[in-house]
């Protein structure tokens, strides 16, 4: 009895682990699964972003708070997905997409930061303070500026590895 019992357990562990394997996503497809979770939000952040930016500019500040809190929400929601991308990419060892998800990471926390001054500007602003306002326009430009020179420096990853991006 043992001896048919064994065989027939074996085969169900092997169906099984088969089966399983095509459930099994790797790293790479975790990560090209969060991308497109990354794109959208950090889209809609800097839509709000932006509008905000026009809104102080006018002083349109009820509006323009809004709009920063708007921002920063998807900027936050863009940084918890490419925080759990950047862990499937240690995961696996590819120094390119580390490096790659470090940067991102770094792209949205400048945009954080530049939406947190962007907010301090609006309050200082709403406390008629246009020295102090101007003085977190300044570094909300400044960190707006380290976000892009992040995303300068993925658009080179990529084009130097286009067969790890899709």
């Amino acid at each position: 009895m043992k001896n048919k019992i064994l065989p027939l357990f074996l085969i169900i562990i092997i169906v099984f682990t088969i089966a399983m394997s095509g459930c099994i996503q790797s790293n790479a497809d975790n990560i090209n699964g969060l991308s497109s979770t990354i794109n959208d939000t950090l889209e809609k952040g800097d839509t709000s972003y932006n509008k905000a930016v026009l809104e102080t500019n006018k002083y349109l500040l009820d509006n323009a708070s809004s709009d920063s809190n708007n921002a920063l929400s998807e900027f936050e929601t863009a940084k918890s997905s490419a925080q759990q991308a950047l862990n499937y990419a240690q995961s696996s060892n590819d120094s390119v997409l580390i490096t790659y998800m470090q940067n991102t990471v770094g792209e949205i926390d400048s945009r954080i930061n530049a939406t947190l001054q962007l907010q301090q500007a609006i309050t200082s602003f709403e406390q008629k303070d246009s020295v102090g306002g101007n003085s977190h326009v300044l570094l909300a430009n400044q960190f707006m500026d380290q976000s892009t020179q992040y995303k300068s420096k993925n658009d080179i990853i990529v084009k130097q590895n286009p067969s790890k991006f899709k």
